[in-house]
């Protein structure tokens, strides 16, 4: 009994663990901000992250605005002055509510924002099998995410070559050759979503571009990546 409990409990977790899997390592502003240079809706936004009495972070839901408490009766924080506006409130910080036990704590957070290191080319962060030209449900989830970007009004309209590279595992014939299937699975995939096929032109250098300060052998050259064109 003990063990078909387990096994159930087993399969249970599988599709979640493969949801987390396929979760895009960024957002369709990300790749803008990366492309075009353009991170002006990146800007860093402040979140109200509560430490609770274990110590432990709660950030809440909201941004941009704060929701605050009336303090009980009896505590000196947040006392209210005779115009009806607290000190702390003139001050543009949240005091510490009392909770009966120990006071809660607010903090400020601010999520970075990502940086255009090289505008006009961005790593798509696919990965494939060895020797194969066939997306992984990953990859598959990072280019749906570009196919989202090319419909931002930055994007819309703009063309792309997507550039197929390898290491230098094998013949550069081959790599060559799998290079552009792999870029060609790639474009392959967006006009699948939706997106125009004359905006794409696909080319396969195989391991003849490195990435800078990379050997030719180096598993970091195995990337499609997307170069704006026009």
């Amino acid at each position: 009994m003990r063990r078909l409990v387990s096994i159930s409990i087993l399969c249970a977790a599988l599709p979640v663990a493969a949801i987390a899997q396929e979760t895009p390592s960024r957002s369709p502003e990300d790749i803008v901000c990366e492309l075009t240079g353009d991170c002006a809706a990146q800007a860093e936004q402040p979140e109200s992250e509560t430490v609770g009495e274990r110590g432990r972070a709660r950030v809440s839901a909201t941004r941009g605005f704060s929701l605050s408490r009336p303090a009980k009766p009896g505590t000196q924080a947040s006392t209210a002055t005779t115009t009806g506006t607290s000190s702390a409130a003139r001050a543009g910080a949240a005091a510490p509510r009392a909770t009966g036990k120990k006071a809660v704590k607010t903090a400020s957070v601010s999520k970075a924002k990502p940086v255009a290191t090289r505008p006009g080319r961005v790593d798509l962060r696919l990965s494939f099998p060895l020797a194969s030209a066939e997306l992984s449900p990953q990859a598959k989830a990072e280019a749906r995410v570009f196919a989202q970007a090319l419909q931002l009004p930055q994007l819309s309209g703009k063309k792309f070559v997507i550039e197929g590279h390898t290491d230098s595992q094998g013949g550069r014939e081959y790599n060559i050759d799998l290079s552009q299937r792999r870029a060609r699975a790639v474009a392959d995939y967006l006009v699948s979503l939706g997106v125009s096929r004359d905006r794409f032109e696909v080319r396969g250098y195989g391991y003849d571009r490195p990435l800078p300060g990379r050997s030719a052998g180096s598993q970091d050259n195995r990337r499609v990546e997307a170069v704006l064109v026009s």
